[in-house]
């Protein structure tokens, strides 16, 4: 799952650690490791450590880097032969004749034309030493048998020809193109890669670390189901490590993106509520002038002051037609419709006229009803109330014009 990812340098990782297990008899063995990491400025080396033990490497390992491990010395043969034989077999019986494939490992390493170098090793030889390593807690990628991972940096040093502990190596075309031992010991070399000194001894536990970088393209690690194991377990422990950690930052910034929005929908909400409470009586007065208004609006169009006024000439038709014997004391034009009230707003009898006062005669005043319903402008005319209280004082009485507009 993810298998796209393993090819990431954040999956894969940094940093590294290169060991050279140097079989000294089947069950003795010297380590030399180099741990490299890769920054800025290129590939440096971080440490490096000869002749210690795999459980004093673990506990400095806290880290948990992957290792790639190359396993030289005795146990560990290697030939040049004829690489384009079809089948592992017939690659081993060049190297030991009549040995099964199925108690050797084997890796081959390529050359110009058709040859190549095939390096084999005792499978319980190196299986138990996965074992140890596994029993360590070591996470190892790969494994090389002999010197041939030196062909990863040989291009880096810009020799010819190189020493380890135990063997000179002539290259040609940076490929390994002749071994020959020096015995068990070799004199000290140093070569420079980049700035770095390194010695012979540490050169095959730099070049193995290096590889995590770069593989060399003409060499085949060793094939070990244990090995792949150990390498899925790895980058399947990384990408879980990276990809939750991604979730997690993910959610972080999510969750930190959602107070921000709330935080800020909260203050915009805070502030339009303040000032919808500090507008509120602006706004309350406003609907109670906009009341006003609509009142002070039907009476000015009811009391005809946008058309040409009439008020005077109503009066003056009044005023007119009233006989001798009525005498008028008051004339209303819209008058009211109760006594006002000061904790009520006016209200006003429009297109009415008011008239009030006094007769000797109730035939008088009948006479007069009569007469100013004869004018084109006036409709019913009614009488709102009449009391005499004999024929020899006058009569109080109250009538109502309707005007027809």
């Amino acid at each position: 799952m993810l298998n796209f990812l393993d090819k990431y340098p954040v999956i894969r990782g940094k940093e590294c650690l290169g060991v050279e297990i140097i079989f000294t008899s089947k069950e003795h063995f010297t380590v030399i490791a180099v741990e490299l990491v890769s920054e800025k400025d290129g590939i440096t080396i971080q440490r490096k450590w000869a002749d210690i033990t795999l459980e004093e490497l673990a506990k400095l390992n806290a880290k948990k880097l992957p290792v790639y491990v190359s396993v030289t010395g005795r146990g560990i043969i290697f030939k040049k032969v004829k690489h384009t034989l079809p089948g592992d077999q017939e690659l081993l019986n060049q190297v030991l004749p009549n040995a099964s494939v199925k108690d050797f490992h084997l890796q081959q390493s390529s050359m110009s034309g058709s040859e190549g170098w095939v390096a084999v090793a005792r499978k319980d030889l190196v299986e138990e030493l996965l074992d140890q390593m596994e029993q360590a807690g070591f996470f190892v990628l790969h494994v090389y048998l002999g010197p041939f991972i030196l062909e990863n940096i040989i291009g880096l040093i810009g020799k010819d020809s190189l020493h380890t502990l135990s063997h000179e190596l002539l290259f040609y075309d940076n490929l390994i193109s002749h071994i020959d031992s020096l015995g068990d010991v070799s004199g000290s070399h140093e070569y420079e890669i980049d700035g770095e000194l390194i010695n012979s001894y540490e050169l095959v536990a730099f070049a193995t670390a290096f590889s995590h970088f770069l593989m060399p393209p003409g060499l085949i690690p060793m094939e070990s189901g244990q090995v792949n194991q150990f390498r899925e377990e790895y980058l399947h422990k990384k990408k879980a490590s990276v990809v939750g950690l991604s979730i997690a930052v993910l959610f972080l910034l999510l969750t930190v993106g959602n107070l921000l929005v709330k935080n800020n929908i909260e203050a915009s909400y805070n502030e339009y509520q303040y000032q919808v409470l500090s507008k509120k009586e602006l706004v309350e007065e406003l609907g109670k002038l906009r009341e006003e208004m609509a009142v002070k609006e039907a009476f000015i169009q009811n009391s005809g002051v946008v058309r040409a006024s009439r008020i005077s000439y109503y009066a003056d038709q009044v005023a007119l037609s009233i006989p001798d014997a009525i005498r008028l004391d008051e004339l209303f034009i819209n008058p009211t419709e109760k006594r006002i009230n000061k904790a009520e707003d006016i209200a006003f009898l429009y297109n009415k006229i008011k008239v009030t006062g006094t007769v000797t005669r109730s035939i008088d005043l009948n006479e007069w009803i009569k007469h100013l319903k004869n004018h084109n402008w006036s409709g019913d005319v009614t009488i709102i109330s009449f009391n005499q209280e004999n024929l020899s004082t006058p009569g109080e009485f109250e009538i109502e014009i309707e005007i027809v507009t």
